[in-house]
């Protein structure tokens, strides 16, 4: 047995599970304090200045998981990060309504572009019917932003396999397709954000699965982090095309106070599954613990207090040890950098 091969896939499985998800430039460390410098640059200190979110002040004490109760969750995360709530559209059946673009994708397909129907594996899930019993629902809008959005992508998929005669290219594409086929519409995400406005209609909007009404926390930590995308894409304060955009949306997250919940919701049990664990978010648990560390060393400086203001029991175990460690690293490197300078660190 190859024990040494072992420990290195072993490290591989715990680096993709709580490490960043997208290529950091510069490595977590150095790209959390740049883009913490470019968050302060854009939008000032006083996210800084408040007092991080705590779960157990922020979650009402009668939270009953209702979808009214996890919309007014939504609503008061809008407020805390003063982002206007009057044009999102907030919702809670994601999944469906991805279905139900796909499903109408499918269709125009197979009117638009019938010479690409028998290359195309893209599946309807749901019937017409049932796409216009929800469109009717209200949410025809974000259907018709979603079925738009699956087209071209089918269209540009399917044409590359048509047109590609390399063996070995039309073999990687192939298995690329197959991987956008057989995922279910809307798997490995729990929100995500529209601008309807693409679609010739107003607004945009969030829409989070159905499962994490159940979890106050997962609606926050999923809410923070989409409105960071109503803030730096919905007003054009960053390129969506960025490598790192997914990551500084999270980060945006936790400069607005969010971070605990960020770092807690990084790693969950699979549902039905106990054994196994699934990574949410792009910086990790790693990432968002640092990235948490680096957003008090900051606030301590703007505002002297304690360093961890009754943190530490919100905190998951794994959490709080790695913040702690980063946040101690982050002080032996700032009373270095004082004694060099002459000016003792407060």
């Amino acid at each position: 047995m190859n024990l040494i091969g072992a420990w290195r896939r072993r490290q591989r499985e715990r680096d993709l599970l709580y490490g960043p998800k997208v290529m950091l430039p510069g490595g977590p460390e150095q790209w959390i304090e740049d883009s913490l410098d470019w968050l302060i640059g854009r939008f000032g200190v006083e996210p800084l200045r408040r007092r991080p979110v705590l779960p157990s002040a922020f979650v009402p004490a009668r939270y009953d998981g209702s979808e009214r109760a996890a919309r007014e969750l939504c609503l008061r995360v809008c407020a805390w990060m003063e982002v206007p709530d009057d044009r999102i559209r907030f919702s809670f059946r994601m999944e469906d309504v991805r279905a139900a673009g796909r499903s109408t994708a499918v269709r125009r397909l197979r009117a638009e572009h019938p010479a690409l129907v028998r290359i195309s594996g893209l599946q309807a899930t749901m019937s017409a019917v049932e796409v216009e019993e929800l469109a009717a629902a209200g949410y025809a809008p974000e259907i018709s932003v979603l079925a738009e959005r699956e087209l071209a992508a089918e269209v540009k998929r399917s044409t590359a396999l048509r047109d590609t005669t390399d063996p070995e290219q039309r073999a990687e594409l192939y298995e690329r397709a197959v991987a956008a086929w057989s995922a279910p519409a809307g798997t490995g995400s729990r929100a995500a954000w529209l601008d309807l406005r693409t679609g010739g209609h107003e607004g945009t909007a969030v829409m989070l699965a159905a499962t994490t009404q159940a979890d106050p926390s997962a609606v926050i930590a999923a809410t923070a982090h989409e409105l960071g995308h109503e803030v730096l894409w919905g007003y054009h304060l960053m390129d969506r095309s960025r490598p790192d955009a997914e990551a500084v949306t999270d980060l945006f997250a936790v400069f607005h106070g969010f971070g605990i919940f960020l770092a807690n919701q990084a790693v969950e049990r699979v549902p039905g599954r106990r054994s196994m664990r699934q990574s949410l978010g792009y910086l990790g648990e790693r990432g968002a613990s640092d990235a948490l560390a680096a957003y008090c060393f900051r606030r301590h400086t703007l505002w002297p207090e304690s360093l961890l203001p009754v943190m530490p029991t919100e905190l998951d175990r794994a959490v709080r040890i790695r913040t702690f460690a980063r946040l101690a690293a982050l002080v032996k490197n700032a009373e270095i950098d004082s004694i060099q300078d002459g000016a003792p660190l407060r």
